[in-house]
């Protein structure tokens, strides 16, 4: 069942509406897991989302589901939303795009201006172990508020990636792109996903959460809705607040 963020002449108020928001809603958590496949490195290229979409290919090396993937991740500007996307059956040179098997997207204010891998809740199930899928991020923003994929100056043909201006035809080669893709329930919790388009997102820091990002879109797209931060603070080891 969707969760959605209330906005002016969209959201009816009628029974079914108020009604949302009393009852138990499914949920599911998303732990940090094990690490399936990822390509890392001590590259720092800045390859921008303002110009390009970018794809690039993982193995489901022993699992049949997804449920995280971390991107090396900043923000300049004011940013732009992440718009993430997994797809099977991708052959970016021949410009065949697959299918779509999940789409996400993380609000601009949830990325930092400095370098970070970004975790991305996925909760996808019913993959094959061992095959290959690709992670595609959408192109966004403009020149002063964009974001950046940081990634390696060489390419790798064992994590091959691609750049595309459009929406349709044939993606363009280029240097890999920093990520990792972790699967399984061990470890903190990293997400939790209400009904399933409400995220909260949980940051640590010496093991204690530090941070709790909430973002609920709207119903008619995923512009404004409510997207929350709050920062945790601790006294003597204890929780006391968040703002």
């Amino acid at each position: 069942m969707p969760i959605n963020a209330f906005k002016n002449g969209v959201t009816p108020l009628n029974e079914a509406t108020m009604n949302a928001l009393l009852n138990l809603q499914p949920f599911s958590v998303l732990y940090e897991g094990t690490q399936r496949d990822a390509k890392t490195g001590s590259g720092v290229l800045e390859n921008t989302l303002a110009d390009y979409n970018y794809c690039c290919r993982f193995t489901a090396t022993g699992t049949t589901e997804v449920a995280r993937v971390e991107l090396h991740l900043d923000k300049d500007g004011t940013g732009s939303d992440l718009v993430v996307q997994i797809r099977s059956g991708m052959n970016p040179a021949a410009g065949t795009d697959g299918t779509l098997l999940k789409e996400i997207v993380i609000p601009a204010e949830f990325i930092p201006t400095t370098a970070a891998y970004i975790s991305i809740p996925i909760n996808l199930s019913g993959l094959t172990s061992g095959a290959q899928y690709w992670i595609v991020v959408k192109k966004g923003g403009d020149a002063t508020n964009h974001l950046d994929w940081v990634g390696e100056t060489t390419t790798d043909t064992n994590y091959p990636a691609y750049r595309r201006a459009g929406n349709s035809g044939a993606w363009t080669a280029t240097n890999a792109l920093h990520f990792r893709v972790f699967s399984g329930a061990s470890g903190l919790p990293r997400h939790v996903i209400e009904g399933v388009n409400a995220i909260t997102t949980i940051e640590y820091s010496s093991g204690l959460p530090s941070k709790l990002y909430q973002y609920i879109p709207p119903s008619d797209g995923p512009a404004g809705g409510v997207r929350d931060v709050l920062t945790i603070s601790y006294s003597s080891g204890l929780l006391t607040k968040g703002v």
